[in-house]
């Protein structure tokens, strides 16, 4: 082996090792903080590690991260719902987790020297992390004998990361030409596909089949086989799921047959009867002060007079739009609703925006966008961190062939 050859090996071993250490905070969000209880804490310590490491070898990063076009709306949105719902928090003691989180995801995104780390990084692991999820389902629910798997956040949000988790390895089942990873791909989708079904969450279980067909019918060339391929593919997996855990599902079918009898009766104390008082609560709130919102206090105190023992419990309306426009008024939920639609578009050279419709980044939006109609996403700042940072650097990071340094080593 020659000099140049060894020092060529060595090079390509420090950008690998470096790689993975700019990443760990990728790596410990999907692999981490949904899994293992207590582990948020490591991934607000080590994105200011990562930072700080940025600003002493690569300064010039902020600027090209900035001038990356597809990402701007992003960062610009983030920002003014920094500082609206951080205003919020200075003058009405609203939470500040939201708000807080934005900001570490933001330092991160832009200090990150991006055009080193080729999006199949990314894209690789994100089967490797559904795998981890489904693995991590069943030691909760077999290992610990726990009904509804989550035990990390809960199951609501936890349900909401396993569809993301199966959509992620979906995208590269559809998309990878390699056979191993098209493998990986499989377990995956089955593994956080278990998953899900595990959290019994019915609103995001109802809606996911919808999303994975629209995922798979936008990465498929559009025919009529095309159609039916999606079609019996999804009708299978829905089969095989059921058959799976037959008992508990027809438990949780009579169990939801059973509220609705109860609510016909004007028995509202139960779990849908309990979103029916919130939401309507909501709009009482809202009534109140439309353009502002009430903020938390207020709105906190109006749940707890609700008559209903289980509403009057309830943190939040179990419904991000009735909720965030309860709280922060219209401003709010149009600054929400502009910062979660912002990865689909793109900022032009010469002024405006314009609209670029990634299959994975719309699917996971559209998942988001309906799991907000029976809860509240972003209440949780897991999914916050979720959300930015993996929409953000999958924005971020080239495709393979633009980044040789890195990729052709």
């Amino acid at each position: 082996m020659t000099v140049t050859t060894f020092q060529s090996l060595t090079s390509c071993s420090k950008q690998r090792l470096e790689a993975l250490f700019l990443l760990s905070p990728l790596a410990v969000l999907l692999a981490g903080i949904f899994n293992i209880t207590d582990t948020k804490s490591i991934l607000s310590r080590l994105i200011p590690i990562i930072c700080v490491y940025c600003l002493f070898f690569y300064r010039d990063a902020i600027k090209h991260n900035w001038q990356t076009q597809s990402v701007r709306p992003l960062i610009a949105t983030s920002l003014l719902a920094f500082f609206y719902f951080g205003f919020a928090h200075l003058f009405r003691g609203d939470e500040f987790g939201y708000s807080r989180t934005l900001v570490a995801c933001l330092a991160y995104l832009l200090l990150v020297p991006w055009k080193r780390l080729p999006r199949q990084y990314l894209a690789r692991f994100l089967p490797v992390a559904a795998i981890l999820c489904g693995l991590n389902a069943m030691y909760e629910f077999w290992g610990m004998n726990i009904a509804r798997v989550g035990v990390a956040t809960n199951p609501i949000p936890y349900a909401l990361f396993c569809a993301v988790m199966v959509l992620g390895s979906l995208h590269q089942l559809l998309s990878a030409k390699s056979r191993g990873v098209r493998l990986v791909s499989i377990l995956g989708i089955g593994s956080a596909g278990m998953a899900l079904l595990l959290t019994d969450v019915r609103g995001v279980i109802l809606f996911f089949p919808i999303v994975m067909a629209y995922l798979a019918l936008r990465i498929l060339p559009l025919s009529g086989r095309a159609y039916l391929a999606v079609l019996l593919t999804i009708t299978s997996l829905c089969g095989l799921g059921y058959k799976a855990f037959e008992e508990k599902i027809d438990k949780r079918i009579e169990f939801t047959a059973k509220e609705f009898s109860q609510i016909a009766k004007g028995n509202f104390n139960t779990s849908i009867g309990t979103r029916l008082t919130l939401w309507q609560q909501g709009k009482d709130t809202f009534l109140r002060s439309p353009i502002l919102g009430v903020g938390d206090e207020v709105l906190h105190a109006d749940i707890k007079a609700l008559p209903i023992h289980h509403a009057a419990i309830q943190p939040h309306l179990h419904n991000q739009y009735i909720d965030t426009l309860a709280r922060y008024g219209l401003i709010g939920l149009f600054i929400l609703l502009a910062w979660i639609l912002s990865p689909l578009f793109y900022s032009k050279p010469k002024g405006g925006v314009g609209a670029r419709l990634d299959p994975l980044l719309t699917s996971v939006i559209f998942m988001i966008a309906l799991a907000g109609l029976t809860d509240v996403p972003f209440h949780h700042t897991h999914l916050v961190y979720l959300f930015t940072l993996f929409t953000g650097a999958w924005l971020m990071m080239p495709i393979e062939n633009t980044a040789p340094e890195i990729s052709d080593s």
